[in-house]
Formats: C-alpha cells, structure tokens, sequence
C-alpha cells in the first residue's frame, strides 16, 4: 500500500487519517496519470497528417468525454467508502431535518391545499372542527377565524380570535357557509311536552318563520335567482319549513328550517323564539326551549 510522503504529512493537518491519505496520494497520482496519458493522445491525434480535421475534430471531442468520464469513474471508486460514510450522514440529516419540520411541512402542505381547492378565503363565515366564525386572515403557516358571538345552550357568546394551524386542513373537513352566497339554511330548535296542542305549536313556529323572513324577502328571491344561474343549483328553499322529531317519549321536538342572512343568525332565532313565547299557551307548566 502506498504511505504518504513526508511534506504530504506535513502539509495536512494531524486530523486526517491515514486512509484518507493514501486517498489523497492515490487521487492525485491518478489525475496526474490521467492528464499525461490525455496530453499524449491528443498529441498524436494532432500530429497525424492521414486524417481529416472533422475526423480529429471528432476524435479529439471523444477524447475529452472519456477522459472526463475516467475521471470521475476513478475518484468516485477511490474516494467510494468517504463517499458511502458522506452518503449515510446526508441521509440521517436529510431525516433529522424532516422529523424537525414536520409540522411547518405539514401547514405549507395544507395551504398548498387551501389554496389550490379554494376551500375558503378571507371573509368568508366557515365552520371548521366545531368552530364558527370569520376567516380575517391567511398565510403559508396558519389561518385565522373570528369567532362567531352566537350563543347556544353549551358556550354562552365568545367573540375570540383564533389561528389554526393549516396542517389541520388535510384532517378535518370545512364547511364554508359563503360558499353558495350571503344566505344559509338555519334550523330553530323548540321543544314542547307531549300534552300540550302540537298543532297550534306548529302554526305559531311557522308564523314566526314567515315574520321573520318578510324582513329580507325581497334580497332572498334575487339570491336565489343568481345562484341557480351561477352554481346550476335546484330551486332554493326560500320558505321555512316545520320538522317534528319524536325520539323523546315526554316531549315533542319541533324543527323550523329556514333561510337566514350571513351573520344573523342569531338575531332571527331570538326573534322566532320570542314570538313563540308569546303566542303559545302550554297545557301544563313546561314548554322548554332552546
């Protein structure tokens, strides 16, 4: 095996092995072999005088890919097992780098997903993972909703600032209320005992329905005439509707499903449940409602 001379000893520092060394003897023994040999092959083909200048044209350019492809050939095979060492540690690191970005690569890859699906937008009212509210703000990372001050029988009204992680997005479905334009279907709970006048209940919720509605009427029918042009939708529901659910043996459960303007909601179901209070005469003390 070849040893490194004296000044090469020298020269590298203390650090480098004695394997490394002799890589570096072989390496430079090698390219100075290597230019030699191409010097004295191009010198020949030069010197010829039997051959045309496209044919040493042609032969001096073959000369050069070869050289270059020994060379690299040579180096790679003499410097093979730093290379597999360098190899494996670019891999641990590559690894190492992923494990630490997980996170940040996952919220860049929900907001690729966002973005490209056009799941929502600033300003539009969404309900995402049990929340509600007003996307205000988008970026790379994250997105932020203001939360919907609506009141219901398990929060009393909120109001906050929330900013979720865009790697959630590709987990958890979004249900984007503004998608199909400024109206939604709302539905008012009532509940009623099973001994008071059903029927009578059920006109009252329907009335109260229909009050509320006359105040946006007009706005509604030309909403629905623009997104059955520009969606291709069916006819939208443009009058509220009563459900009656009779899952609880002690009460009746009444639906009323209707079309509310974008963050009204709760000012028209406080308004029904109002008038519903007001008109209904239960048979015994009772008549819950939420």
């Amino acid at each position: 095996m070849l040893s490194a001379p004296q000044w090469l000893n020298e020269l590298l520092p203390s650090a480098v092995d004695k394997p490394t060394q002799h890589d570096v003897v072989a390496s430079l023994l090698f390219v100075l072999l290597l230019m030699i040999g191409r010097w004295l092959i191009r010198r020949s083909v030069i010197a010829r005088t039997d051959l045309s200048v496209e044919v040493k044209r042609r032969w001096l350019v073959t000369l050069r890919n070869v050289w270059l492809i020994i060379f690299v050939a040579g180096l790679t095979l003499i410097w093979g097992r730093e290379l597999q060492t360098l190899a494996v540690s670019m891999v641990a690191i590559a690894a190492a780098l992923v494990l630490a970005t997980k996170e940040m690569i996952m919220c860049l890859m929900g907001s690729i997903y966002r973005t490209s699906t056009h799941a929502f937008s600033v300003g539009d009212r969404i309900e995402f993972n049990k929340l509600k509210g007003q996307v205000v703000d988008t970026n790379v990372l994250s997105f932020t909703v203001a939360e919907s001050s609506y009141a219901s029988s398990q929060q009393g009204t909120v109001g906050r600032v929330v900013t979720i992680p865009n790697s959630l997005l590709l987990a958890n479905p979004v249900f984007n209320e503004t998608r199909l334009g400024h109206f939604v279907m709302h539905t008012v709970h009532v509940r009623i005992p099973r001994e008071d006048d059903w029927h009578a209940a059920e006109l009252i919720l329907l009335s109260a329905g229909q009050q509320a509605i006359t105040e946006y009427d007009h706005e509604l029918a030309q909403h629905a005439l623009e997104q059955q042009s520009l969606q291709v939708l069916n006819a939208l529901v443009l009058e509220p509707r009563v459900r009656i659910d009779l899952e609880d043996i002690d009460s009746i459960a009444f639906q009323l499903q209707l079309p509310v303007p974008l963050g009204q909601r709760a000012k028209v179901e406080q308004a029904i449940l109002r008038a519903f209070l007001r008109q209904h005469q239960p048979a015994q003390q009772g008549g819950d409602s939420k």
